[in-house]
C-alpha cells in the first residue's frame, strides 16, 4: 500500500513541478512585456530588473498554485487511468480513497505553506517591488498599516482611513501641510472627503493652523482641498492594502470597526487570506473524482481541458460572491467562504461515485 501511495504522489509532485514552472514562466512573460518598456525607459539595470520580478514570484506562487495543483492532479491520475495502473491498483484489491489519501494530505500541507508565505513573506517582497516602482518609476508611495493609508505629497503628508475608488470618495482623511524646515503648518480633518470637477471637497471639516507658537482653530462646513492627490493616484494608493499581512489586516479592521467606519470590504479580504490557500485542498478534492471518473478516456489534454472548465467555474462564483459582498448583499464570511465551501460539497459528493 505505502510503496503505491509513495508512487502516486511522486507522479503527482513531478507534474505539479512541472505546471507550476510553467504557469510561472507564463505570469513572467506577461509582466515582462507590461513593464519592459518602463524598465528601458528609466534604463534601470539588469541586476535591479531580475529583482524586481524576483520579488513577485511569492505572490505569483500563490496565486498559480492552486490551477496547478488542479492540473497535476487530473493529467497524473487521469494517465495513470489511461495506462491501466489504477485498473491494476483495484484488482489488488487496494481502495481508491487509500490510494489517493497522500494526494489530499499534500493538499492541505500546500494550503498551509501559502497561507504562511502569505503572511511572512509575500507582504515583504511586494513592498520592495512597490519601492522599486516609487525609486525607479516615481509611482505615488506610501504606506498601509492600522491607522490607514499614510502618502507624502508635494503639499505634506496625508492619512485616509478608507479609500472609495468607485465614487472617489476618502474616509477620514487628515493632511498635514508641511513647510521649510520640516515644520506642520496646518492640519486639515474631514470625516468624508470627495473629488468634484478638478478638487476635493470636504464635508463637516476642521481645520488647525499653526503660527509662532500659537494654534488657531476652524470649523467648515465645506472646505475645499486641493493640491494633495489626484483620483488617477488612488489605485497605487489602494493597493497597499494588499501588502498587508492577516494579522496587519485584522488590526486594521478592528481599528475601523472601532471608528465607526465600514470595515465590509477589507473583511472580505481578511476571510480570504484564509479561504483562497484553501482552494489548493479543494481543487484536489474536485480534480480527483474527475480524473477517476474519465477512466482510459483521460489524458494530458483531457486533464488540461477539464483543469480549464473547473477553475473558470470557480472564476465565476468567486466574482459574483464577491461582487454581492462588496455591495453588502451577503456577509462579508460568505462572500469569501461560499465557493470553497460549494467546490468541497461537489468534490466531496463526487467521491461517492468513483468505483472502488
Amino acid at each position: 500500500m505505502r510503496l503505491i501511495q509513495r508512487y502516486i504522489l511522486s507522479e503527482f509532485l513531478k507534474l505539479l513541478a512541472i505546471a507550476l514552472g510553467a504557469f510561472i514562466a507564463l505570469f513572467m512573460m506577461v509582466d515582462l512585456f507590461e513593464n519592459i518598456d518602463l524598465l528601458m525607459k528609466h534604463s534601470v539595470p539588469l541586476s535591479h530588473s531580475v529583482r524586481f520580478f524576483a520579488w513577485k514570484l511569492p505572490f505569483i506562487l500563490g496565486q498559480v498554485f492552486p490551477i496547478a495543483v488542479l492540473v497535476a492532479s487530473l493529467v497524473s491520475l487521469g494517465l495513470l487511468s489511461k495506462h491501466g495502473e489504477i485498473t491494476a491498483i483495484k484488482a489488488g484489491g487496494v481502495r481508491l480513497l487509500r490510494a489517493v489519501t497522500p494526494l489530499l494530505l499534500a493538499g492541505l500541507a500546500i494550503s498551509v505553506l501559502v497561507i504562511l508565505m502569505n503572511e511572512y513573506v509575500t507582504p515583504v517582497a511586494l513592498k520592495k517591488t512597490d519601492s522599486f516602482r516609487q525609486q525607479w518609476f516615481g509611482v505615488q508611495g506610501g504606506s498601509f498599516g492600522k491607522e490607514g493609508v499614510w502618502v507624502r505629497t508635494g503639499r505634506g503628508i496625508f492619512n485616509v482611513r478608507q479609500v472609495d475608488l468607485g465614487r472617489d470618495r476618502l474616509y477620514g482623511l487628515t493632511l498635514y501641510e508641511i513647510e521649510k524646515p520640516f515644520a506642520v503648518k496646518e492640519r486639515i480633518y474631514s470625516r468624508s472627503v470627495v473629488w468634484k470637477g478638478d478638487k476635493w471637497v470636504a464635508d463637516e471639516a476642521i481645520v488647525w493652523r499653526f503660527k509662532d507658537g500659537e494654534v488657531k482653530r476652524e470649523e467648515a462646513l465645506s472646505l475645499e482641498i486641493n493640491e494633495f492627490i489626484r483620483p488617477e493616484d488612488l489605485p497605487n494608493v489602494e493597493n497597499l492594502q494588499k501588502n498587508m499581512s492577516l494579522n496587519e489586516l485584522r488590526g486594521y479592521v478592528r481599528s475601523l470597526d472601532a471608528d465607526g467606519y465600514d470595515s465590509s470590504k477589507y473583511r472580505i479580504d481578511l476571510y480570504g487570506k484564509i479561504a483562497f490557500p484553501l482552494v489548493n485542498f479543494v481543487m484536489l478534492l474536485m480534480g480527483i473524482p474527475f480524473a477517476l471518473k474519465t477512466g482510459r478516456h483521460s489524458g494530458i489534454a483531457t486533464g488540461v481541458g477539464l483543469s480549464v472548465v473547473i477553475a473558470f467555474s470557480y472564476w465565476i462564483v468567486y466574482a459574483v460572491t464577491r461582487s454581492l459582498g462588496l455591495n453588502a448583499l451577503i456577509p462579508p464570511l460568505v462572500a469569501a467562504a461560499f465557493p470553497d465551501v460549494l467546490f468541497f460539497a461537489i468534490g466531496a459528493l463526487m467521491f461517492g461515485y468513483v468505483r472502488e
